[in-house]
């Protein structure tokens, strides 16, 4: 049961590798436990396990075939293979087995969502709230729908019932503030919430069971690498050795010890083939004193940082959106930079990088991240547009601007400097031509002419939408 709930509680903070890991060895202990089966099966979806789940599915079908949770393995095995009317199917039969399960509905609920049939999606949501009234999912997931619609006064009003029934999930920030953000002229309430997300992140991953021993009790099972190869010896060969902290597997095989006589390993090896989005083993991060500290003391940026899941990445994308409105342009840059890192494919983090750098008048920069969007995706009509206005600015304007404004912020309330006085007139002889172009600008803002696109420019704005 112990361990069932360290399952149940890293799912609840998104820490699928984990959750997974836990299950696995719950699963190997005992293949007939379902405190946590359903989210053995979530946790299978949200990793893209396919094959593990079609396996698993079909052990709990034949072992059981009036199950609730066995047809809902089926449904989410469709789900994930993007068969969403076989899935439909499924999850309906699972309802019909078990009414009372939230989990069933709520998966049910999602193969409409994703179909764009949002009444009977909302439908099933509210038969999930219905029969699991005390949790925050049934009226996350009616909020996420909503503002999926774009109901947003509807959507606000679930989102806040969530986030007031349970603070400590992070994706009901996360949600708030991507309808803080649809709202338009709320970004600062938009970026508090995404970084509160982040804030939650970090200190749940941070603080893990405080005994590992607590959960999985010492009953001397011991972690195996890869296939059992027993050598015939009654399982006391040499491959039943326990794996080092610094094991690439992905999967962990658990076995109880043969020989009773012999003391039991550590029970935290058992987890230690398996890494937490970190890059730490799992029982690495449960004892080591770097990750049991509070997000208090960390500013914005190193909460950023300390982020290593790629499922967190659409919410750094969106802070760094958040701020690149709000023209805090170098966290924006910070926040892009950190998404390019997480998914290095992401066409949308290098364009929305290149233009957090071409608003800064980082120009050569803005090329460069350019370029590399459009290696990802040659046809984004936005990136090119871009790009011409950028490559025509570095044709424009000398290459060492860049240079030249270091100089000037160095020599900043001073009246004298070659780069100050380069600059003023640099910055003289854009504003003509931008009132040239745009038929009069009003003086005094000789600080956003000094380049042919401005942040101010009403023809282009970022055509991305939220993650």
């Amino acid at each position: 049961r112990p361990l069932s709930h360290a399952a149940i509680r890293s799912y609840a903070t998104h820490d699928l590798r984990s959750a997974l890991a836990y299950c696995t060895v719950i699963d190997a202990i005992d293949p007939f436990c379902r405190t946590a089966g359903y989210v053995h099966v979530a946790t299978l979806v949200g990793l893209g396990l396919k094959r593990r789940l079609f396996q698993l599915a079909h052990r709990l079908v034949d072992t059981d075939p009036k199950d609730a949770l066995a047809w809902f393995a089926v449904g989410s095995y469709y789900y994930a293979c993007r068969r969403y009317d076989l899935a439909q199917r499924h999850f309906s039969r699972s309802t019909r087995l078990d009414p009372s399960s939230a989990e069933c509905w709520i998966g049910f609920g999602c193969s409409f969502a994703v179909c764009d049939e949002s009444d009977q999606a909302l439908a099933s949501f509210r038969a999930a709230q219905n029969k699991f009234s005390g949790s925050h999912v049934p009226l996350l997931y009616m909020g996420m729908e909503y503002l999926r619609t774009n109901h947003l006064s509807l959507a606000g009003h679930f989102l806040t019932s969530a986030q007031r029934t349970d603070s400590s999930d992070p994706l009901c920030c996360n949600e708030l503030g991507v309808w803080c953000y649809r709202q338009g002229d709320n970004m600062e309430d938009a970026a508090f919430w995404f970084v509160k997300a982040l804030r939650l992140h970090v200190r749940a991953e941070g603080s893990a069971l405080t005994s590992v021993d607590e959960a999985l009790g010492m009953n001397g099972y011991i972690l195996l690498n890869g296939q059992d190869e027993d050598g015939g010896d009654g399982g006391g060969g040499a491959h039943q050795d326990t794996v080092a902290a610094n094991t690439q597997a992905s999967t962990p095989h658990v076995k109880r010890r043969s020989n009773n006589n012999e003391q039991p390993p550590p029970v935290s090896t058992i987890l230690c083939a398996v890494k937490t989005p970190s890059g730490q083993s799992i029982a690495a991060s449960m004892f080591s004193d770097d990750n049991a500290v509070d997000d208090g003391g960390l500013t914005d940026t190193e909460c950023i940082e300390r982020c290593k899941d790629t499922f967190w990445e659409p919410t750094i994308f969106n802070l760094g959106q958040s701020y690149r409105k709000m023209k805090r342009y170098g966290e924006a840059i910070v926040c892009f930079e950190k998404c390019s890192s997480l998914n290095p494919g992401n066409y949308a983090a290098y364009a929305a990088l290149g233009f957090a750098k071409h608003l800064s008048g980082n120009v050569d920069g803005a090329i460069d991240s350019y370029h590399e969007a459009l290696s990802r995706k040659p046809e984004d009509p936005f990136t090119s547009e871009m790009l011409t206005r950028a490559l025509a600015e570095a044709v424009t304007y000398p290459p060492s601007l860049e240079m030249l404004s270091s100089l000037s912020s160095g020599v900043e309330g001073r009246s004298r400097g070659i780069g100050s006085s380069i600059l003023k007139k640099m910055g003289n002889s854009s504003g003509r031509n931008n009132r040239r172009q745009s038929g009069g600008v009003p003086p005094g803002n000789n600080d956003q002419d000094s380049s042919m696109f401005t942040s101010n420019s009403n023809d282009v704005d970022m055509s991305m939408t939220l993650a």
